[in-house]
């Protein structure tokens, strides 16, 4: 996301899109929310969801974790009004940022960092990736979901619907991120986020709609991915 103050409403254009994106991410943060499970024994104390827009995962992070912190990183002043009604209303102490505020996040205080579909918005990757290992405690994870990226095919087109809309993207190469990521002193994993399940698709409000069945097997069990970042022991960059 650019670092600079957005006055738009929504990020679809359409409100309902923008209200229905908890049920449309549903099996996709679960599956995530599986992921972290099985990879952390410690619930997190301290958790940052960048892109969090309305709070919905960053609530749902907070009723299977209970961290003692959260922080969202949200570009739209509507969408971080409700998360922090949605997450204060759930008796959480949330801190809800533009990302021109990412210094307000402390320096080594985040056990947990998650990301869905955002990272398509970040410009530079290399600053995105320092600024996480700023943030992370030694041996903190990030876990960064993405299917939007140059290695599906369905991205050259969804892409040009988002530019249509008045957003900014980029091309990002799943080795490019994991390169980003090591470059900034972080430990790349990755892995398709989901290998079986059903898949919810309504084509009359899809907003990203695949041309055939197999084009979206394809996005949900292969092209869909999670990265897995770790936080080594060293020195952490202070570079922005």
């Amino acid at each position: 996301m650019k670092d600079v103050l957005i006055d738009r409403e929504t990020f679809f254009g359409d409100p309902s899109l923008d209200s229905e994106l908890p049920f449309v991410n549903s099996e996709f943060w679960s599956s995530l929310i599986g992921h972290i499970e099985k990879d952390c024994p410690d619930s997190p104390r301290v958790v940052l969801d960048v892109g969090c827009h309305t709070g919905g995962l960053l609530h749902a992070l907070n009723l299977k974790f209970g961290p003692t912190e959260l922080f969202g990183i949200e570009p739209l002043p509507l969408a971080r009004r409700a998360a922090a009604e949605l997450l204060n209303s759930a008796g959480a102490k949330a801190t809800l940022l533009d990302p021109a505020e990412w210094d307000r996040v402390p320096s080594a205080a985040v056990d947990l960092m998650t990301s869905h579909e955002e990272l398509y918005l970040e410009p530079d990757l290399g600053r995105f990736m320092r600024r996480l290992r700023r943030v992370l405690v030694a041996r903190g994870t990030a876990y960064i979901v993405l299917g939007c990226h140059a290695e599906n095919p369905l991205w050259q087109t969804w892409k040009m619907s988002l530019v249509k809309a008045g957003h900014s993207v980029y091309d990002h190469l799943p080795l490019e991120i994991m390169q980003a990521a090591a470059l900034a002193g972080l430990l790349p994993s990755v892995q398709p986020l989901r290998n079986s399940g059903w898949i919810t698709y309504d084509p009359l409000r899809a907003d990203f709609k695949y041309p055939d069945i197999q084009a979206m097997l394809d996005h949900h069990y292969r092209y869909k991915l999670i990265f897995r970042l770790r936080a080594a022991d060293d020195d952490r960059t202070t570079s922005s």
